[in-house]
């Protein structure tokens, strides 16, 4: 049999006496339609011709049948004929019981008039209907409250059309609803099908052999892993004792493997129980396997860009520093602008699953045409991941700055308190084709030396990505990204606090912090807001090289509130070649609103997505 046929064909079958006669054409219980074109061989290509039977009438059911049948090249034997007409009557048989029709008249025959033609002339006879419909449990039975429970579940009714798909999908159905109230092992027997030609009927039997209900025992850790298993207890997901629950079960092997701790993390029931409960439920233990990664990585990253000069990046990390799931980073960055050494703890959930300290220190130097300044900052917070694609923190941060604008030179104290928040409903981290990405910040803080200042200084930004066609060879992606400082003058914010645009990470085509208010000296001041939005045309022409087109647009402003007065627009085209790593981009672009501060062209080279 074909492998399409395998899995419904595995059933028990009996003969009724009387009237009710056994159809052996319908326990093919065969193909959907659309399977049975799977199954189909492609290299098959005029079509026979179907014609319904004597009083039959012809009707959409006949017009879906002709357009099932593959276009085949004109037979020259009478052999051929004959060999079209049995594949065409295969087929045909198949898609009819797929629908329900069980005991059709299929008759062919070879018209020898002009060319030889086959013709199969077909009455589908009666559409069956679900007669009666049961369940069997073999070995010991499920509670009745489970039994119950679990046919619940169950979808076919009585005189609905006995479609074999539907059949075999109820049967898994009633498998999740047993597995769901606790019983892991349940499985089915070869099910019970019999048919009535005369009443045009199928009475189905399901054969569960439910195994025994299971609660959840001891977790057994591996003895030869660093991680310590204090650390890994914060990652369970149910308790000793608990009635089992896949979901539970597969909940923690999705903790464990969301750690980046280990190549290979595996939770399973331990294959013979481990004692009994009074009520009579197995005990099962969970054995979990463990291979740990590598401890150490390091990571080296360049960027080039017209307006910013060369960069160089070196990252080192550190897995389970403590041996508690912890994470160290070491950052340092080489820039002809900027440079920085930024250091990173982070322990994951450090106040349950899912609550996370974050302790974080940088020291660097800044020389823009805005500003120069020296920073040491810390910083702690508490990182809270409610799902997948959401979370959300807090905390605090302090600096030590010492600055030198056009306002004047001056050394200051910064605290601030901050909160954020992340929604990721996009299909990739370094290469979205899909979906959406909103992140939102605010900050409170207050600044000593020089005049002291209490401002709010809040942004967000909105992503989205929207692909044309099932390969996604083609994203339309867009940004909008909007700022604002409250509560103090231009003069007294810390250079920290202003929005500046411009640049290969915000509007493309113009310098680095080129856009926005300027001093008499011709110097960039920044602003207390911020506008920016950005559009993007994807293409990828080969598997891993594509082509973009982009409209950016930004304008910062004097006043608190974001605007459209001094907008301005770049565009350009891209570069991009996927790396493991993410896609490396090449990007030109050209101020569309140039003054004479801006040059013709920019030129960015970096590793990732603009967006």
């Amino acid at each position: 049999e074909s492998p399409c046929t395998a899995e419904l064909l595995r059933g028990g079958y009996k003969v009724m006496s009387g009237r009710g006669v056994i159809l052996v054409q319908m326990f093919r219980f065969v193909l959907v339609a659309f399977t049975a074109l799977l199954c189909v061989s492609p290299v098959w290509a005029a079509k026979v011709q179907l014609q319904p039977a004597e009083g039959v009438v012809a009707n959409g059911l006949f017009s879906d049948l002709r357009q099932a049948l593959p276009e085949e090249k004109t037979p020259e034997t009478a052999f051929e004929a004959r060999r079209q007409l049995d594949r065409a009557e295969t087929l045909i048989r198949d898609i009819l019981n797929s629908r329900g029709f069980f005991d059709p008249a299929i008759n062919g025959a070879v018209r020898s008039e002009d060319d030889l033609t086959p013709v199969l002339q077909i009455d589908p006879g009666k559409r069956f209907t679900i007669g009666e419909f049961g369940v069997h449990y073999g070995g010991d039975e499920p509670s009745g409250a489970d039994i119950a429970a679990a046919q619940e579940a169950l979808e076919l009714k009585t005189g609905e059309t006995a479609i074999p798909l539907s059949v075999l999908r109820d049967e898994q159905l009633l498998l999740d609803a047993l597995h769901d109230l606790g019983y892991p092992f349940a499985d089915s027997q070869p099910r019970t099908v019999i048919g009535d030609r005369e009443a045009g009927t199928l009475d189905v039997t399901y054969n569960i052999v439910s195994g025994d209900r299971v609660r959840f025992g001891k977790i057994i850790y591996p003895d030869d892993i660093t991680t310590k298993v204090t650390y890994l207890r914060r990652l369970e997901s149910f308790e000793e004792g608990e009635l089992y629950d896949p979901e539970n079960l597969a909940l923690y092997s999705a903790r464990l493997d969301e750690t980046r701790l280990f190549d290979i993390a595996n939770a399973t029931l331990s294959e013979l129980p481990t004692g009994y409960t009074e009520d009579g439920d197995a005990i099962h233990d969970i054995v979990v396997s463990l291979t740990e990664r590598e401890r150490n990585t390091v990571a080296l990253g360049v960027a080039l860009a017209t307006d910013t000069g060369l960069g160089l990046t070196a990252e080192f990390s550190r897995r389970n520093l403590t041996r508690r799931g912890d994470l160290f980073v070491a950052t340092v960055n080489l820039a002809e602008l900027e440079q920085f050494l930024d250091i990173q703890w982070r322990r994951p959930n450090e106040f349950g699953y899912g609550r996370s300290l974050v302790l974080s220190s940088r020291i660097g130097n800044e020389e823009t045409d805005g500003f120069d300044r020296q920073a040491v900052s810390v910083g702690a917070g508490f990182e809270v991941t409610r799902s997948a694609d959401f979370t959300y923190g807090y905390g605090v941060t302090g600096a030590l700055i010492h600055e030198k604008d056009d306002f004047g030179e001056r050394d200051l104290q910064l605290i601030g308190l901050y909160a954020n928040m992340r929604l990721d409903r996009a299909d990739s981290v370094l290469n979205p084709t899909k979906g959406w990405r909103l992140d939102g910040r605010i900050e409170p803080s207050v600044s000593f030396g020089g005049e002291e200042s209490q401002f709010i200084r809040g942004e967000s930004q909105l992503r989205a990505y929207f692909p044309f066609g099932n390969e996604k060879r083609l994203i339309a992606a867009g940004r909008v990204k909007v700022g604002t400082v409250w509560g103090a003058d231009i003069d007294a914010l810390p250079s920290t606090a202003r929005f500046f645009a411009g640049g290969g990470g915000s509007v493309r085509g113009y310098a680095y912090q080129a856009i926005g208010p300027r001093s008499a000296d011709n110097d960039p001041l920044g602003g207390r807001a911020l506008l920016e939005g950005s559009a993007e045309l994807r293409w990828r022409f080969r598997e891993k090289l594509g082509l973009v087109a982009f409209l950016d647009g930004g304008s910062v402003s004097d006043s608190e509130t974001p605007g459209f007065d001094d907008l301005r627009l770049g565009a350009g085209i891209g570069v991009r070649y996927d790396t493991p790593a993410g896609p490396l981009r090449v990007d030109i672009a050209t101020p569309l609103d140039r003054t004479r501060n801006d040059d013709p062209v920019q030129v960015y080279i970096a590793l990732g997505q603009a967006f």
